[in-house]
């Protein structure tokens, strides 16, 4: 009989054939002890591939934004099997944590120092999570001397030190560097079996995203994607980069892909989410946004997340849900963000008011707050009131959206926003003064923008800026504004009439006959053009009558005036008096317009 064990570093073969009888024992012991210690090594195979397969988990959860299950695993896992790696991980996993605040980044340091301690020589990896920690706290230099020390230490060839000293740079905003990440992930996929490892050029690809150069960020994900490996992640960064860059076909393909691949990967549905917004369907997109949801931890801080998705979806009634679940278990400040804003869109500017003044007490102060200015702002400008009311939460309106321009928030065009909200009220010199703002701040100011300026500067009986914005406009419509030359002629007589000779003159009368000369004759009886009709044709006859001396003429304007307004006692007296029924006195037929009493129409 031959018996015959192999392990590694061992190889025995008994033939007890040639063993002599009184040695058998000798043979059983040593049999004996030979099976236990395969039975060891077995054992302790068997523990490696089940912590290895954890490990996996763990990072698939972590991947898919199910941080409570992968902080947990890791946990665990520290637990039943303490090493370098685990250590590591449990550490790494922590800062992948959106929530990252302080007590996460000493959770995270006590795991690094624990995992580096296990090795006598101190170990890499968990250096490297030392340096990320550096990164998370914003000291980017303390962590490149880590990082560079690490690499000494390794002479630059374990190409995932080189990996997660690249990621690290890519992973804590404010504190990234896309031109270290480069270098350093280039130098491990210089290593031929990096290139089999497609976690490598997802981190390529986030160091191009932070230059913003898409490109390359794509070719890098097209390389990870060929392995055939993590796609869910893989297609979910290329919806990404195919959002940012506005291609949103290949967007919407990516996001089938990955979906398709993983529909357990949470992130996939963020991006479906983000897409169906743009494309403005946002029921589609709130249901993408359960879905998130529903593949995430679905903890306290998962169903925070989704309300900030569902939120950009425009799924209020859900996010105020969500809201109500949370408020207990949640500090987070961006919660009285969304219900500020929510709050001005529902008319109820008192509230918006309160909860944005609390998000701006609360958030980080690297977080911009020019739009939760603006919308300060539009909440006291849009408060009802009387005029003393008015006066005081217009001022604090104002004064809150000049500081949301100053600080650079584009999200709403404001000035025009204000000139509408001041023309509601009839405060014409503020509609008039933002309104001008309004396109002062345009590159290419259209027809319709200065129409409008003039317009608020005309009810503000402001003639000369109304005369100027005015003409602009009828310069830019080429005729298109046939009311335009009726309302330029008033502002002309107006703007000169201290001036006796351009009275007298009757020089706005070139801008009337072109007035007359492009409204039609139906037009002319509408009962919307009457006033300008008749003050064009009266204006005329006025010139006809005293500067030209020609009655009949100015008879023939007249009576057209009578067509469109038979009830014009006014004209049927004037007609009169140049038919000589009533003496005319010299100078006083017709009067010019007289000045508005109120606005301008």
């Amino acid at each position: 009989m031959i018996f015959q064990i192999k392990q590694k570093g061992l190889n025995c073969i008994f033939n007890l054939k040639t063993v002599p009888s009184f040695n058998l024992n000798i043979a059983n012991t040593m049999l004996h002890k030979h099976v236990k210690n395969l039975t060891l090594f077995i054992g302790l195979m068997v523990s490696m591939g089940t912590q290895a397969q954890t490990i996996d988990e763990a990072i698939k959860h972590l991947d898919a934004e199910r941080f409570e299950a992968a902080n947990k695993a890791f946990a665990a896992i520290v637990t039943s099997t303490p090493s370098p790696a685990s250590f590591f991980h449990k550490g790494y996993s922590l800062l992948r944590t959106p929530e990252l605040n302080s007590d996460i980044i000493k959770e995270a340091t006590a795991a690094f120092t624990a995992g580096n301690a296990l090795d006598k020589k101190g170990d890499p990896m968990n250096q490297i999570g030392l340096g990320m920690v550096k990164l998370a706290s914003k000291d980017v230099a303390g962590a490149k001397a880590i990082f560079e020390e690490v690499k000494k230490a390794t002479k630059s060839k374990n190409t995932d030190v080189l990996n997660r000293i690249a990621e690290g740079y890519t992973m804590f905003p404010g504190a990234t560097d896309a031109g270290e990440a480069i270098m350093n992930i280039n130098m491990a996929l210089e290593k031929s079996k990096a290139k089999d490892n497609p976690e490598y050029y997802i981190t390529k690809a986030d160091a191009y995203m932070l230059k913003n150069e898409g490109g390359d960020a794509m070719n890098a994900l097209q390389n990870a994607e060929r392995l055939g490996k993590k796609l869910g992640r893989i297609y979910e960064k290329m919806a990404k980069v195919w959002l940012q860059s506005r291609n949103y076909k290949e967007a919407d393909a990516a996001i089938k892909k990955g979906i398709g691949a993983d529909p357990t990967h949470a992130p996939i549905y963020k991006m479906e989410s983000s897409y169906m917004q743009t494309m403005q369907k946002y029921a589609e997109s709130a249901a993408a946004a359960k879905k998130y949801l529903q593949n995430s931890d679905g903890d306290c801080k998962a169903k925070v997340r989704y309300a900030k998705l569902a939120f950009i979806a425009k799924d209020y009634n859900s996010v105020k849900n969500t809201i109500e679940e949370v408020k207990s278990c949640s500090k987070d400040p961006y919660l009285y963000r969304m219900t500020g804003i929510m709050n001005f869109d529902g008319g109820k500017p008192t509230e918006a008011i309160s909860d944005l003044e609390k998000f701006i007490k609360m958030a980080p102060v690297e977080d911009n707050k020019a739009a939760d200015y603006g919308y300060i702002g539009r909440s006291y400008l849009s408060m009802p009131g009387d005029a003393a009311a008015k006066k005081k939460t217009d001022s604090l309106g104002i004064l809150n959206v000049e500081k949301a321009i100053q600080m650079g928030d584009t999200t709403f065009n404001y000035y025009n926003d204000m000139a509408s909200n001041f023309i509601k009220v009839k405060d014409y010199k503020n509609a008039a003064k933002y309104a001008e703002k309004n396109i002062m701040g345009k590159k290419a100011p259209n027809a319709s923008d200065f129409a409008t300026v003039g317009t608020y500067f005309n009810y503000d009986k402001n003639w000369v800026k109304a005369d100027e914005f005015i003409d602009k406009a009828l310069g830019l419509y080429k005729d298109g504004w046939i009311d335009g030359y009726a309302l330029s002629a008033r502002v002309k007589g107006f703007k000169n009439a201290a001036d006796s000779t351009y009275a007298a003159g009757f020089k706005s009368a070139p801008v009337y006959e072109k007035y007359l000369s492009l409204i039609s004759a139906t037009a002319k009886m509408e009962p919307k053009n009457k006033r300008n009709v008749t003050e064009a044709l009266v204006y005329l006859a006025g010139r006809e009558f005293q500067i030209n001396k020609n009655n009949i003429k100015a008879l023939e304007f007249l009576d057209e005036v009578v067509r469109i307004d038979p009830t014009n006692q006014t004209v049927i007296k004037q007609i009169e008096a140049i038919r000589g029924v009533k003496p005319v006195v010299p100078g006083t037929m017709p009067p010019p317009p007289p000045a508005p009493a109120g606005k301008s129409k």
